[in-house]
């Protein structure tokens, strides 16, 4: 059994599939074009992603196989990944305007909405095009070859004005898609072109006397609330800041760009996400509900709880919560509907019970949260069972109550252990998977990254020979959705670097250390502090954003406060994550309601009571270390 008709399905969720039909002949032929660009550069994301999969897995064999390491694997990675996001950066930035958050426009009548339409539109395009002449800029100056690779070093910079130059191709096929927008689309691309004269090749005004960090926080708020997506509000923001302040020329932003994904530890997040996608595909994670199914189907509201143990079975194998919602959504919500649960509460136990993966390791979340604090992957991993599991109870204990009190899915005779032997024995593979990862980074046989690639390769491998159903269609697809994938996380890390370079440059982290020392000395009050903060700001931007922000601002005073930076790390990742059950972001609740055909608001109301309990859980997890540090004591 494979994903593709779940995938399918996703297309929509996404916007990959959900333009709007033009209305006219110029229309369709933009929506034709744009889709054949579409195609194109997916399969060369895919390219690029085989190429990373085989230069990290090489890097693994030379070091067991011939006792010899590669000098060029790390940085043929990096090169690799960065030569990925760009390359289908046009994709995931059409995509990303589906989840961008239009705070200002969804509260103005259809003409404010139209201008403000017309303000995201020429901001991103303005964003675009000072990215294209600073990628031209760095390409054009750096001189020198690769130590390692023997290439010369300016190849590496080159895709970015390609890339831009696709973006912009994109906006004007967006603008000519619909007729009715077209006067105003296209208006929007022409003022964004006349701001960068303007600005930047005529430099009419000067803005240099203005404060760097003051006009990067406007920027990004102001664009935020426009709609613009999440990692243009952040570009944008710092070239204005930049400007303001003589801070760095447009190509040394682009060069901060470039340099915040260069981390090997980040190569860990394509991999995953394409374990993931190799998961789906190739019958691991239908085992795993087989699974799941034999153990706790028989309880009070056996199918819901199904859902939950499914999600921890998930969260051991992979780190991608969007593609365990979106996976459960199509499995078990028909299902589920048939047996009688509503389908807003289906939607709701789907949405919370996605959160595991990114709290059970290998994370996606801690990978990212690793890379900002330098913090060790092992013991983040380590760290997330014990809160992983103690959420997964309070999310069960949840359904059982909600279950019982409107009578759904009534409580069965205990299995047989022949019933549960059968389902075992067919899930083992997949079981054997959190193993290697955990066991092998643990012990030092493997990186976090290399644990990726172990991770992609034996889904592969169990998926083609063991259960014989995966096909090589079916792995190419999985490629292209996994580049496109990394490629808007990729971005989101690329753009904070210089976003976090001006407020380095202010002095705001050492600014927001004083100011809560200053008011609050306790440790558990500031810890209750920064949890509201998250807490608020998860219902708004997405994890990654949040984290790029918030991780390098208050890590320094969790530090002078004594508390542990694992500990801390576990509370991050649970608090953001829960933002994905909250209005208006509330992604783990679009999508299983999307894929489903559920009304968001009506998930959005069942969703609280597992909102609430997570709160609980949360509560519990920052104030008691010991829950996340119990298994990092024993094995550190």
């Amino acid at each position: 059994m494979t994903d593709a008709n779940a995938d399918d399905i996703l297309d929509v969720v996404e916007g990959r599939a959900g333009d709007a039909e033009p209305t006219d002949a110029l229309g369709r032929t933009a929506l034709a074009i744009r889709l054949w660009f579409d195609t194109w550069l997916s399969h060369l994301g895919a390219v690029w992603l085989s190429a990373i999969i085989l230069v990290v897995l090489s890097g693994v064999i030379s070091r067991y196989a011939f006792n010899a390491s590669f000098s060029w694997t790390e940085e043929g990675g990096l090169w690799l990944f960065t030569w990925l996001i760009f390359t289908v950066l046009p994709i995931a930035t059409h995509r990303s305007k589906n989840i961008a958050i239009p705070i200002v426009r969804d509260l103005l009548p259809p003409s404010g909405q139209t201008v403000v339409r017309f303000l995201a539109a020429a901001t991103v395009t303005y964003t675009i095009i000072r990215l294209l002449s600073a990628g031209v800029a760095i390409s054009s100056i750096t001189s020198g070859t690769s130590i390692t690779l023997d290439l010369p070093a300016w190849w590496k910079f080159a895709i970015i004005p390609v890339s831009a130059t696709l973006l912009l191709v994109y906006q004007l096929l967006d603008a000519l898609h619909h007729a009715e927008a077209r006067r105003n689309a296209l208006a929007a691309v022409a003022v964004a072109v006349l701001a960068w004269l303007l600005l930047d090749v005529w430099q009419v005004t000067d803005i240099q006397s203005g404060s760097p960090t003051l006009l990067l926080a406007v920027a990004f708020v102001v664009t935020l609330a426009l709609g613009v997506p999440v990692a243009y509000c952040m570009l944008f923001a710092a070239f204005v800041a930049s400007d303001a302040g003589d801070l760095l020329p447009p190509a040394a932003v682009v060069h901060n760009v470039v340099v915040g994904s260069s981390k090997f530890v980040l190569l860990a997040i394509p991999l995953f996400i394409a374990a993931a996608q190799a998961m789906n595909a190739g019958g691991l994670t239908v085992r795993l509900i087989g699974l799941a199914r034999a153990l706790v189907g028989h309880l009070r509201g056996g199918l819901a709880q199904v859902n939950v143990m499914t999600s921890i079975f998930f969260g051991f194998d992979s780190g991608s919560s969007t593609a365990d919602a979106s996976l459960l959504a199509k499995m078990m919500v028909p299902e589920m509907k048939r047996n009688g649960y509503p389908a807003p509460f289906c939607c709701a136990v789907i949405a919370a019970s996605a959160i595991l993966p990114n709290v059970i390791p290998p994370s996606i979340a801690m990978l990212l949260f690793a890379s900002i604090s330098d913090v060790s992957v092992g013991k983040l991993f380590l760290a997330g069972i014990v809160p992983g599991l103690l959420i997964a109870v309070l999310l069960m204990v949840t359904v059982y109550a909600i279950s019982l009190r409107h009578g759904y899915g009534h409580a069965t005779a205990s299995p047989s252990w022949r019933m549960v032997a059968q389902p075992l024995g067919q899930a083992v593979p997949a079981l054997l998977l959190s193993v290697l990862i955990i066991g092998g980074i643990r012990f030092g046989f493997v990186t976090a990254t290399e644990a990726g690639v172990v991770a992609v390769v034996y889904a592969l491998a169990i998926g083609v020979f063991y259960y014989r159903d995966l096909r090589l269609p079916e792995v190419w697809r999985g490629l292209r959705e996994s580049s496109i994938d990394s490629a808007m996380v990729g971005f989101l890390i690329s753009v904070a670097a210089p976003f976090a370079w001006v407020l380095i440059s202010g002095r705001v982290p050492q600014q927001f250390l004083q100011l809560m020392l200053g008011h609050v000395s306790q440790g558990w009050a500031i810890l209750l502090v920064l949890n509201v903060i998250m807490l608020i700001a998860g219902a708004f931007l997405d994890l990654t954003a949040i984290m790029l922000i918030v991780v390098p601002l208050s890590l320094p005073l969790i530090l002078q406060l004594g508390v542990d930076p694992v500990h801390f790390g576990i509370i991050v990742v649970v608090n953001l994550m829960m933002g994905g059950l909250t209005p208006p972001y509330g992604l783990l609740v679009f999508i299983p309601s999307a894929i489903t055909g559920t009304s968001v608001q009506a998930t959005f109301r069942a969703a609280m009571p597992f909102f609430f309990v997570l709160v609980l859980g949360l509560a519990l997890i920052t104030y008691v270390p010991a829950i996340s540090l119990v298994f990092v004591r024993a094995f550190f």
